[in-house]
């Protein structure tokens, strides 16, 4: 589906002779007065009275609408009728919904894109939202209650005096002026049942409008929720190849059992990624592992043989509430002129978020009885990668903890938009000026009770089946219970160290300890402002096919404050520690809901308020300073000196645009052309690390302040035409070019040297010793990534409130931002300043080899961010029916619904894949509406697509299984003053699934059960 370069060329002129046709004094022009050119361009909200007149409201906005637009708006309840905005938002073609994100964050994804790429507005005006605390990350919609909210529109096809900042599109939250609401009030209440730990939650909003007089009117909206919903979860993070270590088996054994799946000789630098030799399972050279092979050796595979090896089980609890509003004024002084008024702010608050984890872990060791030993049950299968996998085995010696974590959240967002517009025949004038602030925390404060593998044992044996592809064959069997422990009353914990500083041990040192006792955690901090200031002029013409001539500029400064810290358990209270802290988990007997087969019961949590109430306040380390939460700040960890910096961004924007309305061969043809020029100047302000931690815990002393700025500018053009083909038939078209800032985060402008050397366990043998030391480069001449864009929309309005459209779309998007760890790129002859001598690349590694000798190898692990010089294709086509029966007689004029299928796929090059895309996006929408009660059934189905590995989850890079979701709605209305209403979410019970490169290498399952909502409204 791709477009060549000549074809590309010929839409563009195609398209841009489009707007213009007409404009010579020969053309046919249809004039059009004045008035009706001032009418807005952009989608105002609208008073909707069902599940039908909703449908009819979007498809009358979408028809009037230059731009190519798709929207929702409330059902006339007061609400969406979704659990929150970005479910409601799936609802339109080419937006999905973004399930990873465990919090109902309802971040999305649109036209197959990262989040980051759409650009969330208010009413049309950019706005402080809360701010993110990661790239590759929407919006979070969740943080705002969509009470407040009376519509919210996709611009996908900007025009020159849109709001810029959105590749893929922009999302407009609208909050209907004061004037346009008819008086009057409503209250509402309801209440919602999570099925997943039989788990409540109470709502209530409020909201007032009154029209004080014909030309002044005011209103209000207040709206409470109580969060209370978990999330259960099997994580299988990791699979490793077998080894002699991991399997307690001699090599002369290993090799008659396992040695069929390894290369007898190692594996060529070029080979695939999953080669596996005989000496690296051997753990020796390739010279001395050469004595062990024999004709079995290689015989089957050279790829290995695999099982799982670390396995986490893990809910999530999230209590909170959400406080959201917004009120405004609205005063039309005389014909002209119009002034307003919109507040709005929202507060999600969830302190008892807690993140509950059972963490199991093969630990292998090369010393006889020291290490995790397996044994694989069944027959290996193959997966499509070519690998061989165990599906079972049993173990000895597992390492084991219970990790418990205070996962605290809280996201703000507030701020004013004030606005005057005044017209007349000739002329229209605008200013609106927007005053808005965000923040966003994550705060975890984690506690390890560890039961590690040692000589002797951990008590920890059982067995494990993953299930393969199938989340109801997971079994998972431990002995020794419970599994961990606090130990005896009054145990005497002693300190790590200044290189072990989060670790605690019941028998004074590592070695000599049944039980670890480690506090840790991360909190990250981020604040935003963004105060802008936009004026436009129009100026109604009769120049031939030109109706008007608009220009603007926008000012428009942003600031971004992000802080961020590990910190570590130093100087806590130990004495205070009791074992009853630690007990049962309380949810093990539904966890999964019983869809994860024969999970362990055998699951301790710790009482984290509890414990965190006893062991504080602590005692500062010499030297150092305590975070918000009171807790020791860790300066030598990366999170210190990449989350603490300010990134600020000084925007000036000028645009032109001409509107123009003609008629060619007889078909009324209007649109407008023009374009967008935007300078910035970006400000980094970030910490440098002058001196080398002198430990694992490090110094604030270490670090400078150092300034870096940025500057440039971009020319936008924007071509839109609408022509009337007939009176039913529209078709659009557009040209536009668009751009993303990279995030704050993405940024990394001091280079990052850690030159502490780290054991390589996996690629040592038993000759040579490898260690790591890491690098990460400054990036501070980041860009921001271009698209440029083309879209064709044909609308069919064939009957009163039905639609049938096909769209098309193709973004070509250059500088996009990818990090690279490839060591033939980065791997400088000089070793540059990184302070380890000169380097050399072997094909595989980047070596330093003045630190290297023939027993001992120092690699050189670097990575840094830049922007591609390579571009990313993507483009998809977007098909919507949507239709009601009102035509037919009797039962069946009551029926209605909408079907919308979004086709997207992405050309990117191999080093940065664009992650997120689902091929195909679903939804299935029917409903049957009567003046006294309504029912609607949604069911939207996303096929797979991939994810980039992140977090503290190691393995390969993983996909989401494709899924399928059923909601429902319905209504009854008890008086004309008074409704009731019931909606059920996730009726198909779906869970979520990921996997590596093939299903059976399943990977991660999440399950959230159904949830179901009461609600009651009222109006006076």
């Amino acid at each position: 589906m791709s477009f060549n370069n000549g074809r590309t060329r010929a839409l563009r002129m195609a398209l841009l002779s489009a707007t213009i046709i007409g404009l010579p004094a020969a053309a046919v022009a249809q004039q059009t007065d004045a008035p009706a050119a001032a009418q807005s361009d952009t989608l105002e909200a609208v008073v909707v009275t069902g599940f039908k007149q909703s449908y009819a409201n979007a498809i009358r906005s979408k028809k009037s609408a230059i731009e190519i637009t798709d929207g929702i708006s409330s059902d006339g309840l007061g609400r969406f009728p979704d659990l929150n905005v970005g479910e409601a938002l799936q609802r339109i073609p080419g937006v999905q919904i973004n399930r990873e994100a465990e919090g109902r964050d309802a971040t999305i994804n649109l036209r197959g894109m990262p989040g980051e790429y759409a650009r969330t507005t208010l009413n049309g005006q950019s706005f402080a939202g809360p701010a993110l605390l990661r790239d590759n990350q929407g919006s979070p919609l969740g943080a705002f209650n969509s009470d407040i909210f009376s519509a919210f529109v996709i611009a996908k096809s900007p025009m020159a005096n849109t709001t810029s900042g959105g590749l893929s599109g922009n999302v407009d939250l609208q909050i209907a002026p004061a004037l346009s609401r008819k008086d009057g009030g409503f209250a509402k209440l309801s209440y919602e049942h999570n099925t997943l730990g039989d788990l409540n939650a109470p709502a209530a909003t409020i909201g007032y409008n009154k029209h004080l007089t014909d030309d002044l009117a005011v209103f209000g909206t207040i709206a409470y929720k109580k969060e209370n919903f978990r999330r259960d979860t099997v994580r299988l993070n990791n699979y490793d190849y077998l080894t002699a270590a991991m399997t307690g088996l001699t090599p002369t054994q290993f090799n008659s059992t396992y040695g069929q799946y390894f290369s007898p000789t190692a594996c060529a630098s070029n080979s695939t990624s999953y080669c596996r030799s005989l000496g690296q399972a051997l753990g020796l050279s390739p010279t001395a592992a050469s004595a062990f092979v024999t004709s079995n050796t290689g015989s089957t595979s050279t790829n290995g043989v695999w099982a799982n090896s670390a396995i986490r089980q893990y809910t999530r609890m999230n209590v909170g509430k959400v406080w959201s509003g917004s009120a405004g004024i609205e005063w039309k002084p005389n014909d002209n002129t119009k002034v307003g008024l919109i507040g709005f702010s929202t507060d999600r608050n969830l302190p008892d978020t807690v993140q509950y984890f059972l963490i199991n872990y093969v630990a292998p060791s090369a010393t006889p009885g020291a290490g995790t030993v397996i044994t694989p049950t069944g027959t290996p299968i193959q997966t499509n990668d070519g690998r061989y996998l165990y599906e079972s085995y049993g173990f000895t010696n597992m390492n084991g903890l219970s990790s418990t974590r205070l996962y605290s959240q809280r996201q703000k967002s507030r701020g004013v938009i004030g606005n005057i517009d005044w017209s007349n025949e000739k002329w229209r004038l605008a200013a609106a000026l927007s005053l808005s602030s965000g923040s966003n925390a994550s705060v975890e404060t984690s506690v390890d009770v560890v039961s590690p593998t040692r000589v002797g044992g951990s008590n920890i044996n059982g067995s494990i089946s993953t299930g393969l592809d199938d989340i109801g064959g997971f079994s998972y069997v431990t002995g020794s219970t419970p599994q961990n422990t606090l130990g005896a009353a009054g145990t005497t914990w002693t300190w790590g160290g200044v290189n072990d500083p989060v670790s605690y041990y019941n028998n004074g040192t590592s070695a000599n300890s049944s039980i670890r006792l480690g506090m840790e955690g991360s909190q990250s901090y981020a604040k935003n402002e963004l105060n802008s200031l936009g004026l436009d002029g129009e100026r109604f013409v009769e120049w031939g096919p030109i109706t008007s001539i608009q220009g603007g500029l926008r000012l428009e400064r942003e600031k971004y404050v992000s802080t961020g810290y590990r910190v570590f358990g130093y100087g806590i209270q130990t004495s205070k520690i009791t074992p009853d802290m630690l007990s049962t988990a309380p949810f093990v007997d539904d966890f999964m809901g019983g869809i994860a087969g024969n999970y362990t019961k055998n699951w301790q949590t710790l009482d984290i308020r509890r414990f965190l109430g006893a062991v504080t306040p602590v005692a500062v380390f010499p030297g150092g300073s305590l975070s918000p939460t009171g807790l020791n700040i860790q300066y030598a960890d990366g999170a210190y000196f990449d989350k603490n910096f300010t990134n600020e961004n000084d925007i000036n924007q000028f645009y032109i645009q001409a509107k123009y309305d003609t008629e060619v061969l007889g078909h009324r043809v209007r649109g407008s052309f023009g374009g967008r020029y935007e300078d910035t100047v970006n400000t980094i302000t970030v910490l440098d690390r002058k001196t080398p931690p002198a430990n694992s815990i490090g110094s604030p002393n270490d670090f400078v302040t150092t300034q870096y700025k940025n500057k440039y500018d971009f020319f936008l053009p924007s071509a839109i035409f609408v022509a009337d083909v007939t009176e039913d038939l529209v078709l659009r078209g557009a040209y536009y070019k668009t751009y993303v800032r990279p995030h704050p985060r993405q940024y990394s402008p001091a280079t990052k040297v850690n030159p502490g050397q780290i054991l390589n366990n996996g690629l040592s043998s038993g000759s040579v010793s490898v260690y790591d030391v890491s690098v990460q480069i400054g990036n501070n001449k980041l860009r921001p990534y271009m698209a440029e864009s083309f879209d064709l929309s044909l609308e069919w309005y064939n009957r009163p409130n039905g639609l049938v459209s096909l769209a098309y779309f193709h973004k070509n998007i250059t500088g996009r931002i990818a990090t690279t760890t490839d060591t033939s790129i980065i791997c400088p002859a000089d070793g540059s300043t990184w302070g380890f001598g000169a380097l050399s690349w072997d094909g595989t590694y980047c070596n330093a080899t003045s630190l290297s000798t023939a027993t001992r190898q120092v690699h050189v692990n670097a990575s840094g961010a830049y922007n591609l010089d390579k571009p990313t294709t993507v483009e998809g086509v977007e098909f919507n029916i949507q239709q009601n029966l009102d035509f037919l007689p009797g039962f069946w004029k009551n029926f209605g619904g909408s079907f919308n299928y979004a086709y997207t796929t992405s050309k990117s090059p191999a080093i940065a894949p664009f992650p997120g895309i689902s091929k195909h996006n679903v939804n299935l929408i029917g409903y049957y509406e009567t003046p006294k009660y309504g029912i609607r059934a949604v069911y939207n189905y996303r096929s797979d697509y991939p994810l980039n590995a992140n977090g503290t989850y190691t393995g390969g890079a993983r996909s989401v299984r494709a899924r399928g979701q059923l909601d429902m709605s319905a209504s009854y209305n008890v008086t004309d003053t008074f409704t009731l209403s019931v909606d059920a979410y996730n009726l198909t019970d779906s869970a979520r699934f990921e996997f590596e490169n093939d299903q059976k290498v399943s990977r991660w399952v999440d399950y959230d059960g159904r949830t179901f909502t009461v609600t009651a409204r009222a109006t006076f």
